[in-house]
């Protein structure tokens, strides 16, 4: 508000109490500027100006930028006089708030600190009242104890905005009250723990909410307690777990999102969040939360217009309980798997919002400035009288007033702004929440496909939709609804499978083969029959069905994997940007979603899963809509795979350090702590991976010295630490759980294979290399790169491998050698030579690429420049060729080698074998079988 000469005007109802606060600031000699201060403040607010006018000495204060302390017992009285008692927390509070007004309209405070002040004013006088209620009733009846023989405390859990730190200026409270466990007292009358805190509960409730010659100080709620009034108004945390767990209902699930337990012990706090947490957050991504929270707001929108709230703001359309249904939804949905949703602030799931990209920067912007706006105009209504309301008032004066509180010039100004928040907070959440019409019937009768329905009734129905293959998608559909798997669903999952029939009919319609479509779709229906969330997540999101429908249709195997693991439907609601495969970008997305989890390890192995599968599934839907090529797509889940196994390392190395410290190692009287590195062979070494490779990794350090121990605690030496280390990573790696597992892994190309350590350190890696490693070990080398853990050490791996591979050879001998393991590879696998050709083991396929590749490597690494020994087989035949050290019609390989690769992500991705028909290849297997008899000087 910017003062000006008008101002006083505006204080005519008032008249009386404005000018005998003016003859004080006029007897205190204040400055124009002060003077304007407190005008600025009586203007806003003829509650401030009331109890100013009575008692103007708080102005000294205000101008002071001091704060007003609740008085203390006086000395050596135990036993509180509750009259003396209600009165100083009255007369507390009221000054407080003249306090928190001042600084919000004169100090301009952010909204979120006026909030978190009014919010910790309330838990102050609680706890101050709560304390003199104990002494009071402890003199008499003694004090509970739990069982290790300290006094039990009331905990208080605070709901609705107290719980979120968000009070408003004249709020009720919304408490639940429960203690640690049961028992009895040896004082008057034997009180059981549940009596002696009933009591305490409903004196505390009567010294806050009783009102005297000096007001109240909070009306105080406890309706939202167990069994609501008709339950007990205090519960031990067993009764509460045992509510909660057997009888909690959906509306109780949102509230207690917004729950923080505020008194009571650290030990009985964290025990109490610890019990009510599974409650609210699910570990799965519930979608009910939509339909929910969608029916809850009706029914207030209903009571709204019946009681004539059109002119609310905090429960008519685009008022701020939209926004807390929004924000709610989300903390729900993601909660579970996203601890930094489970804030009961607004405000931390705000940045938490934005920092995950859950919504767009637009949206949460709109939502953030409305929020701000209605909150701030909730304020100057209710610090107007401190008086609980949100509706608008009709009185011009203190229309006037109110939009002067909030910067406008006239009324006027400030409704066009509050309809502009109104009109956006509106259709986004109209847009999140939308839900079927009051009485709308289901797209498809349950009549048509009950247990009793006829044939003919239900076999017309498909008929009708004009899809192809009637005849086998009515007998599919069949089979389904007479499944065991249909008999688990739930009354609202029927319901959403029945108006998501029609859809899916005229979706695979257009397919080629719209049967086995229809049969895939029928597979992931039968895997979350018993899971409405999914069925939920399918009705809110229509174009998904659209996109699973095309994906499906390609391939069989992603079709498999969403059925087995349908959590992955959250990941193809909204296609991501298939370009973004760059693996930094992929760490940080990955580093904040553990982030989000940290602490837990079952949630944290379960994100890395999901993450993995997820984006496998981005880089698929890529290759299949030929966004990219098969040796693209190698290269994405090789690094992939490298950026999931940086986070392993990651999370196993902190585990073990926990317990163990860092591995330390003393070289010539220097410390330095000693390196890990995870080296990659094979597909993932060489960047070939396909969706359903293996993963052959080693381990190496670089601990070296005369002192070699971990630095914590509970020491160890490094070489035991490394092992424990490599093992961790294997078992989060490779376990089997109910989401599957990451990868499997093969750590037997290390030296010595299976009979060997586990971790080489880096020296002893090399001497073996030069000294006692075979030729195939030599050729295993060839497609072997640094892929996580210290970055020094992969820069020794890699100086070490070119070493090795520029060894001069023999090349009768190593061309002799490679043969014979070549033909042992050969008579192991056995692949067909018929009509039937394998991709990767038949005479001239994939396997006699990679051993050519590595043969000539072997045989010319000395002639290949620094830094130009790659690891991935398309390279290294370009330089060879470049070079000249193989001929135009080996550099072909290029070509066939590329056209085996896309064959064989054609063939995983259809969920079959990598045998493919001879008349395919046939030509492509001539000119390999070709160069191999050229190379090795063999005959055709």
């Amino acid at each position: 508000m910017t003062p000006n000469d008008n101002n006083p005007a505006l204080l005519a109802d008032h008249r009386v109490a404005w000018q005998r606060l003016a003859e004080y600031l006029r007897e205190r000699g204040l400055g124009a500027d002060d003077r304007e201060k407190i005008e600025r403040l009586a203007i806003a607010s003829p509650y401030a100006l009331h109890h100013l006018q009575l008692e103007p000495g708080l102005v000294d204060t205000l101008l002071a930028a001091g704060a007003f302390e609740l008085p203390g017992p006086a000395a050596g009285n135990t036993q509180p006089a509750f009259a003396d008692l209600k009165r100083d927390l009255r007369r507390y509070r009221h000054r407080k708030l003249i306090e928190i007004i001042y600084r919000d309209l004169v100090a301009a405070d952010p909204l979120e600190t006026t909030l978190r002040r009014l919010s910790d004013l309330a838990e102050q006088i609680i706890a101050a009242a709560l304390e003199a209620c104990n002494l009071h009733l402890a003199a008499r009846h003694g004090q509970p104890q739990d069982a290790d023989g300290n006094a039990m405390q009331l905990d208080i859990i605070a709901m609705g905005k107290l719980g979120g730190h968000e009070l408003n200026f004249s709020s009720d409270i919304d408490l639940i009250c429960c203690f640690e466990s049961d028992g009895e007292l040896t004082g008057a009358g034997r009180l059981t723990h549940q009596e002696y805190f009933s009591r305490l509960v409903k004196l505390l409730t009567q010294v806050l909410g009783e009102t005297t010659a000096d007001g109240f100080v909070y009306r105080v709620d406890l309706r939202l307690r167990p069994w609501g009034e008709s339950g007990p108004v205090v519960l031990s945390h067993a009764a509460i777990e045992h509510y909660y767990q057997l009888h909690g209902r959906e509306w109780e699930q949102y509230a207690m999102v917004k729950a923080r337990v505020i008194t009571g012990s650290p030990h009985s706090r964290a025990h109490l969040a610890a019990l009510l947490k599974p409650f609210v957050y699910r570990r799965y991504h519930d979608y009910r939360v939509f339909d929910g929270l969608a029916e809850l707001k009706q029914k207030i929108d209903t009571q709204a217009k019946k009681r004539g709230m059109r002119i609310n703001i905090k429960l008519g359309p685009g008022g701020i309980r939209e926004i807390e249904f929004f924000v709610q939804a989300f903390q729900i949905l993601r909660g579970g798997r996203n601890h930094r949703l489970q804030n009961p602030s607004i405000f931390a799931c705000f940045a938490a919002f934005e920092e995950e990209d859950f919504v767009d920067r637009e949206t949460l912007s709109e939502l953030r400035d409305g929020y701000c706006f209605l909150r701030t105009l909730e304020n100057r209504l209710q610090m107007y009288e401190d008086r609980q309301t949100h509706d608008l008032p009709d009185n011009q004066a203190q229309q006037a007033r109110i939009a002067a509180g909030m910067g406008f010039d006239d009324w006027a100004q400030l409704l066009e702004q509050l309809q502009y928040h109104r009109e956006r907070i509106n259709h986004v959440f109209l847009d999140l929440f939308r839900h079927d019409e009051d009485g709308a019937a289901p797209a498809v009768s349950s009549e048509v496909f009950a247990d009793d329905a006829e044939e003919d009734r239900q076999w017309e129905f498909v008929a009708r939709s004009g899809v192809g293959e009637a005849d086998e998608i009515n007998r599919l559909l069949n089979r389904f609804l007479r499944s065991n798997a249909c008999g688990y669903m739930s009354s609202r999952a029927r319901r959403r499978f029945d108006s998501l029939l029609p859809e899916l009919l005229t979706v695979i319609g257009s397919a080629e083969q719209p049967a086995q479509l229809f049969e895939r779709f029928m597979r992931l229906f039968s895997s979350i029959a018993g899971r409405s969330v999914y069925f939920e997540l399918l009705h809110q999101n229509p174009a998904l069905l659209r996109r699973l429908a095309l994906l499906f249709g390609r391939s069989a195997w992603i079709a498999g994997e969403v059925a087995d693991y349908p959590m992955l439907l959250e990941s193809l609601i909204h296609p991501r940007d298939h370009h973004e495969f760059d693996p930094a970008v992929l760490s940080e997305r990955l580093r904040r979603q553990l982030a989000s989890v940290e602490g837990d390890t079952e949630l944290e192995l379960d994100s890395l899963r999901l993450f993995k599968r997820e984006q496998t599934l981005v880089i698929a839907g890529a290759e299949l809509a030929g966004e990219i090529d098969a040796m693209q797509a190698s290269r994405y889940l090789s690094e992939l795979a490298e950026v999931v196994l940086g986070a392993v390392l990651e999370l196993a190395a902190r585990a073990l350090q926990g317990q163990y410290g860092r591995p330390q190692c003393h070289v010539s009287g220097q410390q330095r702590e000693a390196g890990f590195a995870i080296v990659g062979y094979g597909k993932l070494g060489g960047l070939e991976m396909h969706y359903l490779s293996d993963l052959d990794i080693i381990f190496l350090h670089d601990s070296d010295g005369e002192q070699q121990v971990t630095d914590g605690d509970k020491q160890i030496d490094n070489a035991v630490y490394f092992g424990r280390l490599a093992q961790k990573v294997i078992s989060m790696t490779s376990v089997l759980t109910a989401s599957g597992k990451l990868y499997e892994i093969d750590s037997r190309l290390r030296p010595d294979g299976s009979k060997g350590l586990l971790v080489s350190s880096v020296g002893a890696y090399r001497r073996y290399q030069l000294e006692k490693a075979w030729t195939w070990e030599h050729q295993a080398l060839v497609r072997a790169r640094g892929v996580a853990g210290s970055p020094a050490l992969g820069e020794a791996f890699a100086a070490i491998r070119e070493e090795v591979l520029r060894q001069p050879r023999d090349a009768i001998e190593l061309g002799r050698e490679i043969v014979d393991m070549r033909e042992r590879i050969y008579r192991a696998k056995q692949p067909p030579e018929g009509e039937r050709r394998d991709l990767k083991h038949s005479r001239g396929a994939m396997v006699d690429i990679e051993f050519l590749v590595q043969y000539w490597v072997l045989r010319s690494a000395n002639k290949v420049g620094s830094g130009r020994l790659y690891s991935d087989n398309i390279s290294l035949l370009n330089e060879l060729f470049r070079l000249g050290l193989i001929t135009s019609l080996q550099s072909r390989l290029v070509e066939i080698y590329t056209e085996y690769h896309r064959l064989l992500h054609e063939s995983v991705l259809q969920d079959q074998s990598s045998e493919v028909d001879a008349g395919v290849i046939a030509e492509q297997l001539q000119q390999v079988v070709n160069c191999w008899n050229e190379s090795f000087g063999l005959e055709n």
